[in-house]
């Protein structure tokens, strides 16, 4: 029985909704390398709307997208050897699979052209070695934007454990993961322990069948917190940077932010948006291709213009987003269409 059969369809509508939308927002956390290509000095204006937007707003995806891995998978999962087994099977088709491929691409091009624009070269290749590049070891994987599929993978790996936590301790362990995440440094760890809270926040939310329309009418709360600490955390960063209480108020930013975009999903215009439905289903062959698509297209704004100031800067963001978007759209179609068992490869079989 799949996890989607199990929950309502409206539900369903949601996540399909949201995995469109969040892969969009995927996109624009990386458009920001464009200004940094370009920009010797940031204008004021400029860093208050990537302090917002790119910093905060776009960054909820990789939670969500955590959260409700977890949420889908412990739905049906069953804690015997026999299902343990067939789950790394298939979490290795439909994740490690398309992981290693995309970052294999990747090093083939480095290899040919000797370097990804605004990604590496091939000094970086003989200094880092191959397979620590390939695998992501102790570093960010040749295609940067793949590590969550790495963490994700090795979530995956801890069911067992998250399981036992759930069935034994489900609200201690919650606060157990997020003191983690709050207060164990990230530095030398090689995986990203906000996927510890969120991946496990969403498994608990399955295995005690919590409604997840039971919190609807806290939204205008919970949006107001949301904006508060919004509010505060780019404003840390406009005038501190990235030190000291920042991570903390970022970290409880993104955990209002999360449950913000899930309520908000049940209202117009995002709910039932028909477009974003029709996209849900390339979303995940989207997020693997939009690097290095867009660091190439971020090198060919050199022989087109260069941009410069506040509204330039946000519009030239979001024009690479529509354009990288598109390129990506515009491959899914082609080989779904001419080579639909390369597609189903590269995309895990999904």
């Amino acid at each position: 029985m799949s996890a989607r059969s199990l929950v309502s369809p409206e539900i369903s509508n949601r996540l399909s909704v949201l995995r469109s939308l969040l892969v969009i927002f995927v996109i624009g956390i990386h458009a920001e390398k464009g200004l940094q290509a370009y920009y010797p000095d940031i204008p004021a204006l400029l860093r208050i709307y990537l302090n917002i937007v790119p910093h905060n707003i776009f960054r909820l995806a990789v939670p969500i997208f955590f959260a409700i891995s977890g949420y889908l998978f412990f739905l049906t999962y069953k804690p015997d050897v026999a299902s343990y087994g067939r789950m790394i099977v298939k979490k290795t088709r439909t994740i490690l699979i398309p992981y290693l491929l995309f970052n294999a691409i990747s090093l083939l091009l480095i290899f040919i052209f000797n370097k990804i624009p605004y990604i590496g070269d091939i000094n970086m290749v003989h200094q880092d070695g191959v397979l620590a590049l390939l695998f992501g070891l102790n570093r960010y994987p040749v295609n940067y934007t793949l590590w969550f599929l790495r963490d994700l993978y090795i979530y995956f790996l801890l069911t067992p454990v998250f399981y036992i936590v759930t069935l034994e301790i489900p609200l201690l362990g919650l606060i157990v993961f997020w003191a983690i995440w709050m207060f164990v440094p990230q530095a030398g760890v090689p995986i990203e322990l906000s996927g510890l809270l969120f991946f496990y926040g969403g498994g608990m939310l399955a295995r005690l069948r919590v409604d997840l329309d039971g919190a609807k009418h806290l939204l205008l709360p919970v949006f107001a917190l949301y904006l508060l600490l919004l509010c505060a955390t780019a404003s840390y960063e406009y005038v501190n940077g990235t030190v000291s209480y920042y991570h903390l108020l970022y970290r409880h930013s993104m955990i209002f932010g999360v449950l913000t975009v899930w309520l908000l999903s049940a209202y117009a215009p995002l709910h039932d948006n028909k477009t974003l439905l029709k996209l849900a289903g390339t979303s995940f062959f989207v997020y693997l291709v939009h690097e290095p698509i867009l660091s190439y297209c971020i090198y060919g704004t050199r022989y087109l213009f260069k941009p410069s100031g506040t509204l330039v800067g946000i519009a030239y963001m979001w024009l690479l987003m529509a354009v990288d978007y598109a390129l990506c759209l515009g491959l899914a179609r082609i080989l779904q269409r001419y080579a639909s068992r390369l597609y189903a490869l590269a995309s895990g079989a999904r």
